[in-house]
């Protein structure tokens, strides 16, 4: 099994493929001859977990085999979201392999090379080719040491993961009674208080609102409000000002077609081979081009079959796009001469045959639409930058007015804004630096930029009486409503303890029904909850539920043997996840990581 296989089995994979993420950098199999000299990524620490560095090779590693997954998933998750992954993927291996060597897990050099000696993707014609694997370590920064002890970690943080989910020994017993205590089914008699219901029959007079208004006007303060001018810049605002000759428009186009050169996307089909076996690979090739040729093969196939290009096998051979200047130049010189979709000659790169195809290339024709909208883009973006120059050199003694006239723009009034609104709109401001007249900008925003000139800033105050007392009111209601919930569930115990009938009757009720809050479900399938016992339930928003229950119906039906086996899945899974999560929070609260 190839490292690419192994590692879509996680940290819980064994056995002797261990090594991760290898083939991500599947292109230094491909043209490890050309990709230039020296590593593309350095030494440098990039993450730290308990004094333990972690180098950028070693999460290039790990972040293009998340990548990779992510992918094959059908997900789309932007950069910064796997750098998170990645790290966070990193951190949990990297402590489980820590805590392993604490408690005595080891692996020896010998097996470690065994290991890598053993992962296909260092294979070239069903051996280990050793250039092949110092390419992959030199483009990595990394040295063998450096990758052993990578290798190691995961090996390590493997056999403690496969400790940590060794499943627990639930009997038969436990389980069945499991089973059975949560397809048990409840018959209840309840009532329900609502507050809202009670506080309207409640009655306050004016002197109760005025005295609880000047014994707490400090629950009722109008927040600091801002009034101001909006200015919102952006590059399209000056579109219709831009005057562009035909004497510009050819100037561009030919500019462009000097300059622009064409994209092509090619696909390959490897064929790799050593002194031995030269003739009979070249044959191979042979074959394979002929046939896709007289199309009784298909090139998708044909690169699943027969290429032995790992990194580009599940995707078609695709490598991407090359405007002449990426590819050796044994493949450039064969791309100029190929049409869409033109199967090429058979290429020669030394230790590999490849048969390339043209799929796709750019148009590099703009009509003349298109070149206006390039030089519209461009001196639009220019009038911006030199409003917004302007606006730089002049922020001290000019205002919006002066603005708006100067350069023929709308400002928008914005009258008595919250402060917690202004500032989350504008974070790159202080309220501390808000002056009355001034003007703050240019900011940075999702469309564009924006220039505010505050007018006013009216300080924090009470409310006033009229403003809030309808809310006052609302509130000495549901107090005093709330003061008689006590009583009022007492006396509809009472009433349920006599079986009167005035009551809700719910018959087989579920453990997963949607009828009741789940507060007063928990307690119903309580196990101290016993038949024609009687408890209440008061929710948050004060309403209170007051609930008799009259039956416990067992499970009727025959736990089977698949029950069973389900059932012991569960609870070892619930168990499993319960020690794992512990033992992780445990290691990270006691771990430096930086």
């Amino acid at each position: 099994m190839s490292a690419l296989s192994s590692i879509r089995n996680g940290l819980t994979s064994s056995g002797s493929s261990i090594i991760v993420g290898i083939i991500i950098f599947g292109l230094v199999a491909t043209f490890g001859g050309f990709l230039g000299e020296g590593s593309v990524l350095s030494n440098n620490s990039i993450l730290s977990i308990n004094d333990k560095s972690i180098s950028q090779g070693e999460f290039a590693i790990e972040y293009g085999r998340i990548e990779s997954e992510v992918s094959e998933s059908g997900q789309e998750f932007s950069t910064e979201i796997i750098e998170n992954i990645t790290k966070e993927n990193i951190i949990y291996k990297e402590l489980l392999a820590q805590s392993a060597k604490k408690v005595g897990l080891n692996i020896d050099d010998k097996k470690l090379n065994t290991l890598i000696r053993n992962d296909q993707s260092f294979y070239n014609d069903n051996s280990f080719d050793i250039d092949l694997f110092r390419g992959f370590l030199s483009r990595l920064g990394m040295t063998p040491e450096s990758f052993k002890e990578y290798i190691k970690s995961r090996y390590l943080a493997s056999d403690l993961q496969v400790i940590l989910d060794k499943d627990i020994n639930f009997s038969n017993e436990y389980i069945r009674n499991f089973i059975v205590a949560n397809n048990q089914t409840r018959d209840i008699s309840f009532s329900k208080i609502i507050l809202a219901d009670e506080a309207s029959k409640e009655d306050v007079g004016k002197e109760e609102v005025e005295r609880y208004y000047n014994d707490n006007k400090f629950l009722y303060i109008s927040p600091l409000k801002i009034s101001y001018k909006l200015l919102s810049l952006d590059q399209d605002l000056f579109n219709e000002s831009v005057d562009i000759t035909e004497e510009e428009i050819e100037f561009e186009k030919k500019a462009i077609l000097e300059n622009l050169k064409t994209q092509k996307r090619i696909s390959h089909i490897e064929i790799a081979f050593n002194e031995d076996n030269r003739e009979e690979k070249f044959m191979l090739a042979e074959k394979i081009r002929a046939e896709l040729n007289d199309q009784s093969l298909n090139f998708n196939d044909a690169v699943l079959e027969f290429s032995s290009d790992l990194s580009t096998k599940n995707n078609s051979g695709d490598l991407g796009f090359t405007d002449g200047t990426i590819f050796p130049d044994e493949f450039e010189n064969e791309i100029k001469s190929l049409k869409l979709n033109q199967i090429s000659s058979i290429i020669d790169l030394t230790t590999s045959f490849h048969i390339i195809k043209l799929i796709e290339e750019t148009n590099s024709e703009l009509s003349n639409e298109d070149i206006i909208e390039r030089i519209t883009f461009t001196k639009s973006s220019e009038k911006l930058d030199d409003v917004l120059n302007y606006i730089d050199e002049n922020i001290f003694i000019t205002d919006i007015e002066s603005l708006s006239n100067e350069f023929n723009l709308i400002a928008q009034n914005i009258s008595e804004e919250e402060e917690k609104n202004f500032l989350t709109k504008y974070k790159d401001l202080d309220l501390d630096d808000l002056e009355e007249g001034n003007l703050y900008g240019p900011l940075e925003s999702d469309n564009g930029y924006l220039v505010i000139g505050v007018n006013k800033i009216i300080d924090q105050s009470y409310k006033t009486l009229d403003e809030v007392k309808i809310e006052i009111t609302n509130e000495l209601r549901n107090i005093k409503a709330s003061g008689k919930t006590y009583s009022l569930i007492e006396n509809k115990k009472k009433e349920l303890a006599n079986d009167s009938q005035n009551f809700t009757k719910y018959s087989e009720i579920k453990r997963n029904n949607l009828l009741l809050p789940s507060q007063v479900t928990q307690k119903l399938f309580s196990f101290d909850t016993s038949e024609n016992e009687i408890f209440s339930i008061t929710l948050n928003n004060g309403d209170a539920y007051i609930v008799k229950l009259d039956k416990i119906n067992e499970n009727k039906g025959v736990v089977s043997s698949e029950d069973l086996d389900q059932g012991r899945e569960y609870l070892t899974s619930v168990y499993q996840d319960i020690i794992r999560q512990s033992f992780i929070n445990e290691l990270r609260d006691n771990s430096k990581i930086n």
